[in-house]
């Protein structure tokens, strides 16, 4: 479909639009006119009358409606009144006056003026210029009718201008002067004349009526006339509001008397045209709702009510018409993506240059567009070297040809000129030009990633791809503007043949212009400046169009200087400067600098002088300052709170309300107006340079003293806090004066300054504004507490950031960290970008649960936390109770594992450290630049061994043909390939630029620059070692024992030396010295006298181990590893450094462990060396051991310092990389707390002891951890134990836990179903263990914790009937212990409970027995409910049956379970058999339940049905109040509902380990792929909360008070959360309570570095696996002699021969 018949299928003209500007093509003229999102008010009003007025409206009329635009829109609203605060004498510059209206009628969305019009209008002002016939008329009559004195008078302030098609008589006007009494007398005395004069010259016909009126005050005639006469009824209704004070009356006339003896004597013109002018505009807008009228006598006698009705009126009429255009509003402006591209047309269209031709250029272009390259075409050019003028005008012309169907193919244009938008940043650009190209292609733009990283990429891929159907113009304007550049790393090198991408560079920015060239190979064009001839062409034709002209004299000066500069920028400079010249002018007057800055230093000196300096200081110091400029409103109200400048205003003006007049910058604004452009930023107009240069002399002219430039940052961050704003205390300054007039100079009258505005979610708003000033303005001017406070460690700050645009935008505020604890926060954002990206709600949760540990040393962290869990109630409502992920600031700084990947390296980037990676039997080279965690684009390349250069820019792989093939690791380009006489590597050296190559059996070694692709020399040695030094200047390489040294790049052999033996390695330090390893294990110093040709040797040190040795990055140490010890020497003395080699007994766990490498700090303060698991790291000035690391269970095998930051990498055995921070040496901070290496199988809270029970998957130990530190603090383990701990047992008050180990006794017993334990009984609090008990098959705490059961057994058979047992019953407050036997023939189904009320305690369950045994063909066997009490002789058992209890069950219903319930009471199911046949049918069982008191012996309550047949009672859970319960599905089952029906609400949850929280009004669980933890809740099934565990969860569990959440991860940490969730929930109370968030207490010990060290010991031992021995010493107790009889007889009893007695206790 071609685009005419595609345009025929639109619906509207939105969609025409919307098409035009994405595809381009259409006719700028008709590009329609969309209001800016600013509502410009124009005061029309004088001076005298309406100070009444005035005064309502800026205390009441504009705060309220600036908030009402903004909170409901996102609108500005800003009001002009030019004449509240100014002097009358203003009054001659009528022309601006009609400008400003005139924009406000340009750029408004709402009304644009507000008319107020009285029955006095003070009307007076003469002429500003008079045309030449006109004058000499008046005063040839003047000096006619004997008024010369009056005449000459006139001839001295006005003087001929002839530049121009017609001779003007100009006003001369002094500004130095302009508000003296005697200026003022002199514009009356000339209005008076002139007035007089043209009256009379009227009345003798000597002019006519037309010409009259020129000369005649008429006030606001011309703005009435402008603003609301000149326009339509309908547009009067949307745009103006008028105000009518006083009664209408007709007007009253004056004759013209040329009788009087003086031309100045006559009545009062004031009202002459006043009374006809409101009634003319009253009959205008007669009946419109925006007509106001006020009385005078309603003025005078109720003033109150009056205010009241003016501001209700007049505040009310413009809400309607702001809503009414709201409602209008062409929906492409609402939305921002097409708005921006909007603006970018709208700036093309405005930004027309005719004269401009650049025929090179334009022939270039063509030949770009024909051809069929694959490269981007780059223009560079100069600052003001027209760059933008010939981006606009290729567009033009490409716009042109496709509207004129010129073009052979289908063809769209792109572009964007980046100095022209609010994108600043290089995610921003290429996000929005991504969703311009993706609408082009027709594809989603859900496709396009937010990251950087990725966006680059993608962004590459469409225009590699070229999936547009024809062809697609793409052109970037200044893309060096862009803030964070990334070295045109995103600008793809190769492209579509269909699509052509243009970009422009100015050339001062050198470092990018070298890789923008280096990606555009030849594809450059460069601008050069115009020709001297060119320039006065463009020069005369650009002043002709203006109307104007230059004498001969003036086009002197310009053509002197088109001779020293002929930039496009000067060149606009010289005009703008032309178009103020006039004939009469002064030589001197008239001046061109030599270059731009010099015409930029004369235009601010020539506007200091006419608007004053202090003026102009302060206002370009704000334009300049602000980050993307500021709007009207914005910059008048910081100059309202900046005193000094108020200060002298206020002397000139007297005003009732202290702020700052408009008039004063918009006139200052209306003299720079071709230098200062306006764009739309934040969704509002905001004004700010148009080129850079002004930019840069502004700042350097006004902003290079510091305390100016802070105090002008420090207004803007009080204008954005809010600090002048709302009804807070003002910051004004106390003085003398009463308490009324401070208030009154306190208040400016400004709005707050909140994060959002609106009140609902639905119709909230960003305050963008804020925003992007608060931060870069509060940096600058060093407020650094309140950046931390209000912006950097504020959580409504941070959260309203992320929710107004991306987390990206959020971390620029942090670039360049200026402290430590904004640099810590900055990481956790890092670290938890991709969960906050996914679920905005996590932010609290993340950062709380990564910045605990930092709340004892930093004040804001600790308010940041705070914050973060008091908003969790309306977020994440769980709360970390200790570190839950990993913490920035401690020295790892993350790990990931490469998996399958192969052939893993470090290498050197320009910015850290980059890996590499390949797949087995795979050509594509993975690449990551791991310091900062961005990948990387995949390289294609052949096998072979790949070395990369010492800066990382060239990876170069040497391929089994012989050749080198060289890679660019930034875009995976081949660079190019030498060839090398095919071998086996001996060895390789790389520096920066040259690659070394020695070979096995080959001559040798090569030298290549790799930088220049080409072989420098193949000698003819038989070099098997070779260096490079650091500078690159000196190389050398070994034949036999000798030694040689050359000079780079010119290779001129310098010396040569001789070592002891065959060199095995050379380092080259500087010019003179090499250090070498010898084939007998030597080192060896070579220093070369290069003047003499002579060398000193010197031996340094002997070793049979030693391994390598390395340079520091200063050169000044070397150090020399051995396989069990370290050695340092000074380069420069050759002396021996101290060092430790004495390592801690952790790391001598593994005994054959060697060093594999060593590497030192970029900074040589550290050095770092791999050993086994361990990295260990030295301080190089002491020679002290200051850290030791492990990083898990597998060898270390690499190790790589980067030499561009303080980072460093490592590689294990099992591909785990870990990135090393080693800026954070010396803080103790850990990465993460794992208390097993391995996953975790169980965890279990210590019900009020803030501890944590868990035990590792391994079968490790059982650890008791601080849920508020993460820190281990006891290890259960048993020295004499030989077997692994299978599981735990806790009570119900943490005050005891039981690990359970597998018995001894069936090592050598047949297999059967049950499972013995040796338990061990513990005191948590001590650590201690209290007892032990063998072979113990139950152990059972009572509710009430009082009471142990422990269930052992005595004899353990195949046949369940002789398995005997025995209950051992432990009151563990008092330890007194009570041995009781069990039934004969009796075996637990479930495991038993204990209930018990006060001291009465009683073991329950369900069991199997032998009622009857006369026989053993008689034996009956039934299931039965136990029970017997404890610590009493004389109790028995009880054996209950199920029709002892309901007694209308029938005989085949049976027991299932029983749990513990109430005080004294247990629940006990039952499964209903009786009558059902279940041969028939393979469906469960219905269930029944009982709630059953044990001490009464009574049933207290009957489930007929309970939970669903398929429900597994033994997996089920009760909520704390036993009124919910929960099975191993999910399902819930309430007491509401007599646990029969599940809650539907919650089916279908799927999750995880679920359990019940909050008394069972929530469910807890892991989601289905065990990565985040859910709370649900049970009424209604909606999810409350949803956030990531570390890894997978394995585990979970919640504590008895329902609050405090356990997940063991797959990693071996233990993540703790406490639940706060009910909006009755003492919030405050809880989170204090907790030990993460209580004061700390601790000290500091002086010696910190020794406690660091010992903290690293004392963390790895935490956590090293037990060791355990093969046999173990028996050491359990005799057992009593009524337990070994009873072994006996039923040993004698047994009919089953294989039955084998278990050991007797």
């Amino acid at each position: 479909m071609d685009e005419d018949s595609l345009k025929e299928t639109f619906d509207s003209e939105e969609d025409q639009l919307k098409h035009g500007l994405l595809h381009g093509g259409f006719n700028l003229h008709d590009l329609p006119r969309l209001p800016s999102n600013v509502v410009k008010l124009y005061i029309c009003a004088n001076r005298k009358e309406f100070e009444k007025e005035r005064e309502i409206l800026i205390k009441e009329v504009y705060p309220d409606l600036k908030r009402y635009c903004r909170d409901n829109y996102g609108v500005d609203f800003h009001a002009i009144d030019l004449r509240w605060g100014s002097r009358k004498e203003l009054d001659v510059f009528q022309p601006m006056f009609q400008r400003e209206l005139q924009r406000c009628q340009k750029d408004t969305l709402g009304p644009n003026i507000l008319c107020m019009l009285s029955e006095d209008e003070e009307v007076w002002y003469p002429p500003l210029e008079v045309e030449k016939d006109e004058y000499e008329t008046l005063l040839e009559f003047l000096a006619s009718c004997g008024f010369e004195e009056e005449a000459l008078f006139v001839d001295r302030y006005y003087k001929e201008d002839k530049n121009g098609p017609t001779s003007y008589y100009y006003l001369q006007v002094d500004f130095q002067q302009s508000y003296s009494d005697e200026w003022s007398s002199t514009l009356c005395l000339l209005q008076q004349i002139f007035l007089k004069a043209s009256e009379a010259c009227l009345q003798k016909g000597l002019i006519d009526t037309e010409t009259y009126m020129e000369f005649k005050p008429i006030g606001l005639e011309n703005e009435v006339e402008t603003g609301i006469l000149a326009i339509d009824r309908k547009q009067r209704e949307r745009n103006c509001i008028l105000y009518v004070k006083g009664l209408l009356q007709e007007g009253k006339g004056s004759t013209v008397d040329d009788s009087s003896s003086t031309c100045t004597e006559s009545t009062s013109s004031n009202g002459f045209l006043a009374s006809s002018l409101r009634e003319t505009v009253y009959e205008s807008m007669r009946g419109s709702l925006n007509l106001i009228t006020e009385p005078e006598d309603d003025v005078s006698n109720e003033k109150k009510e009056f205010s009241k009705s003016f501001a209700n009126n007049v505040y009310c009429s413009v809400k309607e018409i702001v809503d009414e255009s709201i409602r209008n509003q062409n929906p492409v402006q609402r939305d921002p993506f097409y708005r921006e591209i909007y603006n970018q047309w709208n700036f093309l269209k405005s930004s027309q240059c005719p004269f401009l031709e650049r025929d090179d250029l334009m022939s270039a272009t063509k030949d770009y567009f024909l051809s069929e390259t694959d490269r981007p075409l780059a223009i560079i050019g100069e600052n003001g070297a027209g760059k933008t003028s010939a981006i606009a005008k290729i567009i033009r012309d490409v716009n042109t040809a496709i509207f004129n169907k010129d073009l052979t193919m289908r063809t769209a244009i792109v572009f964007r000129f980046v100095g022209e938008t609010q994108i600043v940043t290089t995610r921003q650009f290429l996000f929005n030009l991504c969703l311009h190209l993706v609408d082009l292609m027709g594809k989603e733009r859900n496709e396009i990633p937010t990251d950087y990283k990725q966006l680059k990429y993608f962004f590459s891929e469409l225009l590699l791809s070229g999936e547009f159907g024809g062809m697609l113009i793409i052109l970037l304007d200044s893309v060096d503007l862009l803030e964070d550049n990334h070295n045109f790393e995103w600008l793809p090198i190769k492209i579509a043949v269909n699509v052509k991408l243009i970009v422009s560079c100015s050339s001062d920015r050198k470092e990018l212009c070298t890789h923008l060239l280096d990606r555009c190979k030849d594809s450059v064009h460069f601008l050069s400046p115009l020709s001297s001839t060119e320039c006065e062409r463009i020069f005369r034709a650009s002043l002709s169009t203006s109307w104007r002209s230059v004498t001969y004299e003036q086009m002197s000066i310009a053509k002197d200087a088109f001779r020293v500069c002929t930039l496009p920028l000067f060149l606009t400079m010289a005009i703008e400067e032309a178009k103020r010249w006039h004939s009469y002018d002064n030589m001197k007057f008239c001046f061109i600098g030599e270059n731009v800055g010099e015409n930029i230093y004369a235009l601010f000196e020539r506007i200091e002088k006419e608007h004053g300096t202090l003026l102009v200081s302060h206002f370009l110091g704000y334009l300049t300052a602000a980050n993307l400029g500021l709007s009207e409103a914005e910059l008048l109200d910081i100059m309202s709170i900046d005193e000094a400048l108020l200060d002298v205003v206020t002397a000139c003006c007297k005003t009732a309300i202290r702020r700052m007049p408009s008039y004063l910058p918009v006139r200052l604004l209306q003299d720079l107006e071709p230098f200062i452009t306006e764009r739309e930023v934040d969704g509002i107009l905001v004004l700010s340079w148009k080129h850079r240069q002004f930019l840069e002399a502004a700042a350097k002219k006004y902003l290079s003293e510091e305390k100016f430039v802070e105090n002008v940052h420090s207004n803007i961050a009080d204008y954005f806090l809010g600090t002048w704003g709302g009804a807070r205390s003002k910051p004004y300054p106390q003085n003398q004066k009463s308490p009324q007039k401070r208030e009154n100079e306190a208040c400016r009258f400004l709005c707050e300054q909140p994060n959002h505005f609106g009140s609902t979610e639905a119709t909230i708003t960003y305050n963008l504004r804020k925003f992007r000033h608060l931060p870069f303005s509060l940096r600058k001017s060093n407020r650094l507490d309140e950046l931390k406070k209000n912006v950097l460690c504020d959580f409504d700050y941070m959260s309203d950031k992320i929710k107004s645009s991306t987390i990206q935008e959020l971390l620029r505020d942090y670039n360049d960290a200026p402290d430590r604890e904004i640099q810590l926060v900055e990481d956790a954002l890092k670290m938890a970008k991709q969960t906050i990206e996914k679920d905005i709600n996590c932010l609290g949760a993340e950062l709380s649960g990564r910045l605990l540990e930092h709340t004892k040393s930093y004040k804001y962290i600790r308010q940041l936390v705070y914050s973060c869990d008091f908003n969790a109630q309306r977020n994440c409502p769980l709360i970390p109770n200790c570190q839950s992920y990993n913490t920035p600031g401690g020295l790892l700084q993350y790990n990931f594992n490469a998996e399958s990947a192969s052939n893993i390296s470090f290498h050197q980037s320009p910015c850290g450290i980059f890996l590499t990676a390949k797949t087995a039997g795979s050509l594509s080279l993975r690449a990551w630049e791991i310091s900062k965690g961005d990948p990387r684009p995949e390289i294609v390349m052949p096998f072979g061994q790949i070395y990369a250069t010492k800066d990382g820019n060239f990876l170069n792989v040497f391929c089994n043909d012989g050749t080198v093939r060289i890679f660019r690791s930034d875009c995976g380009e081949l660079y190019d390939s030498i060839e090398y006489k095919y071998d086996d590597i001996a060895s390789v050296c790389l520096s920066k630029k040259y690659l070394a190559l020695a070979l096995q059996r080959e001559t040798g070694p090569y030298l290549i620059d790799v930088t220049e692709a080409s072989l420098i020399h193949r000698f003819s040695y038989h070099s098997r070692t070779m260096a490079i030094n650091s500078e690159e200047t000196y190389f050398v390489c070994e034949s036999g024992r000798n030694i040689f040294l050359f000079e780079l790049p010119r290779l001129v052999r310098k010396c040569a030396g001789e070592a002891s033996d065959v060199p095995k390695q050379l380092v080259l330090w500087g010019d003179t010295k090499c250090f070498v390893v010898t084939k007998s294990k030597q080192v060896e110093s070579i220093t070369f006298d290069i003047t003499n040709k002579h060398y000193r040797r010197n031996n340094l040190m002997t070793d049979i181990d030693i391994r390598d040795m390395k340079l520091s990055n200063t050169g000044f140490i070397l150090v020399i590893m051995t396989g069990k010890s370290l050695r340092l020497f000074s380069t420069s003395t050759e002396k021996h450094k101290f060092i430790n080699n004495d390592l801690p007994p952790c790391c001598s766990t593994y005994p054959s462990s060697n060093y594999t490498s060593v590497s030192f700090s970029a900074d040589d303060k550290l050095l770092i060396g791999i050993r086994g698991f361990f990295v260990l790291i030295w301080k190089t000035d002491t020679g002290k051991l200051a850290r030791v690391l492990q990083t898990g269970n597998a060898p270390l095998l690499k190790l790589l310092t980067s030499s561009a930051t303080n980072k460093a990498a490592t590689l294990s055995a099992d591909n785990d990389v870990q990135i090393w921070d080693l800026s954070n040496v010396d803080y103790p901070t850990r990465h993460t707390d794992k208390v097993f290496q391995n996953p975790v199988k169980k965890t279990e809270v210590l019900h009020g002891k803030h501890q944590v029970v868990c035990l590792g998957s391994k079968q490790e130990d059982v650890k008791v951890v601080n849920s508020s530190s993460g820190q281990i603090e006891h290890i259960l383990q048993n020295d004499d134990d030989v077997s692994y701990v299978h599981d735990f047992i806790v009570s119900r008050d943490g005050n005891y836990v039981i690990t359970r180990i597998h018995s001894q006794s069936l090592r050598d017993q047949p297999s059967t179903d049950t499972i013995l334990y040796d338990d061990l009984l513990w005191d948590v609090k001590s650590g201690c263990k209290i007892r032990h008990v063998f072979d113990s098959r139950f152990a059972v705490f009572s509710n009430n914790c009082r009471t142990l059961v422990f269930v052992t057994c005595v004899n353990l058979s195949k046949n369940w009937k002789n398995n005997v047992y025995n209950l051992e019953t432990t009151a563990l407050d008092s330890d007194f212990n009570f041995l009781c036997d069990f039934p004969e023939k009796t075996e637990f189904l479930t495991t038993p409970c204990v209930v018990s009320e006060d001291e009465f305690s009683y073991i329950v369950g369900v069991v199997k027995t032998v009622v009857s045994a006369d026989t053993e063909s008689q034996e009956e066997i039934k299931t039965q409910f136990l029970v017997r009490g404890l610590f009493s002789p004389s109790a028995t058992y009880r054996m209950i049956g199920i029709r002892d209890i309901v007694q209308t069950l029938g005989e085949e219903d049976t027991f299932l379970d029983a749990f513990p319930y109430q005080e004294c009471s247990c629940l006990i199911v039952y499964e209903k058999r009786e009558g059902l046949n279940k041969s028939k049918s393979s469906s469960p069982y219905p269930k029944g339940a009982v709630v059953y008191n044990v001490e009464k012996e009574e049933r207290l309550i009957h489930f007929s049905s309970f939970l669903e047949p398929t429900t597994d009672v033994s997996r089920i859970k009760f909520s704390s109040n036993n009124k919910v319960i929960l099975d191993r599905d999910g399902n819930v089952f309430t007491a509401e509902s007599n646990f029969t029906v599940p809650s539907t609400r919650s089916k279908g949850l799927d999750l995880r380990y679920p359990c019940l929280a909050l008394k069972g009004q929530h469910i807890i669980g892991l989601t289905k792929d065990r990565t985040e933890l859910v709370v649900v809740r049970v009424s209604d099934g909606i999810q409350n909360a949803k956030i990531p565990v570390h890894g997978r969860g394995c585990c979970l569990s919640v504590d008895h008070d329902d609050r405090t959440i356990v997940v063991g991860c797959e990693d071996g940490r233990v993540m703790v959360w406490s639940l706060i969730l009910h909006l009755s929930d003492p919030m405050t109370e809880l989170i204090s309570k907790l030990p993460s968030r209580m004061p700390s207490q601790d000290k500091v010990n002086d010696n910190q570095e020794a406690d660091l060290l010992q903290n690293d010991i004392k963390y790895i031992e935490g956590r090293k696996p037990p060791q355990r021995s093969s046999e173990s010493n028996d050491v359990r107790r005799p057992p009593s002699h009524q337990t070994v009889s009873t072994a006996v007889f039923l040993t004698q009893q047994t009919s089953l021969g294989r039955e084998t007695p278990c050991y007797v206790q």
